[in-house]
C-alpha cells in the first residue's frame, strides 16, 4: 500500500513538472503564430483576433465544464480588468518582439522578466498573495538567466 500511494504521490509531482512544460511549449508556439498573423491583418488585428479565438475557446471549455454565467458576471473586479487589458500588451509587444528579435530571444527576455517581476511581488506580498522572502540563492539564479541572455545575444 505504501508503495502504491509513493507512486502515486511521484506521479502528481510529475504532473505539477508537465503542466508548466506544456505551457512553455505552448507560448512557444503561440509567440510565432502571433508573427505570422501580424504579417497578414498586422498587430493590431493580430491582438483583436486572437481575443476573440481567445474569448471563444475559454467560453466553450467554460460551458462544458458546466460553468455557470452568474458566476462570471457576480465577482467582476480590478484584477480582472487589468488582466485583460495586460493580455492586450503581451499580445502586441510579443508580436513586434518576435519580428524584432526572434522566438528565441523574445521567450528569453520573457521568462527572465517574468521571474524577476514575480520573485518582487512574491518578496514583498504584493496583490494579496503569501509573502515569500528572496534568499541569495534565487538571486544568484536571476543573474545566471540574465547572464544567459547576453551570452546568447553575444553569439
Amino acid at each position: 500500500m505504501k508503495a502504491k500511494l509513493n507512486i502515486i504521490s511521484k506521479v502528481k509531482k510529475m504532473i505539477f513538472i508537465l503542466i508548466p512544460v506544456v505551457a512553455g511549449f505552448a507560448i512557444a508556439f503561440q509567440n510565432v503564430f502571433y508573427e505570422k498573423v501580424s504579417r497578414d491583418i498586422g498587430i493590431t488585428g493580430t491582438a483583436v483576433v486572437i481575443h476573440a479565438f481567445g474569448l471563444i475557446t475559454a467560453l466553450l471549455v467554460f460551458f462544458i465544464v458546466k460553468g455557470k454565467i452568474s458566476n462570471l458576471t457576480s465577482n467582476i473586479n480590478i484584477y480582472m480588468i487589468i488582466s485583460g487589458a495586460l493580455g492586450v500588451v503581451v499580445v502586441t509587444a510579443i508580436t513586434k518582439s518576435v519580428s524584432l528579435n526572434g522566438v528565441l530571444l523574445t521567450v528569453m527576455l520573457s521568462v527572465v522578466s517574468q521571474m524577476i517581476l514575480a520573485k518582487i511581488i512574491g518578496h514583498f506580498g504584493w496583490f494579496g498573495i503569501e509573502q515569500n522572502p528572496i534568499n541569495w540563492i534565487q538571486v544568484l539564479a536571476i543573474f545566471v538567466m540574465i547572464a544567459g541572455v547576453f551570452i546568447y545575444q553575444k553569439s
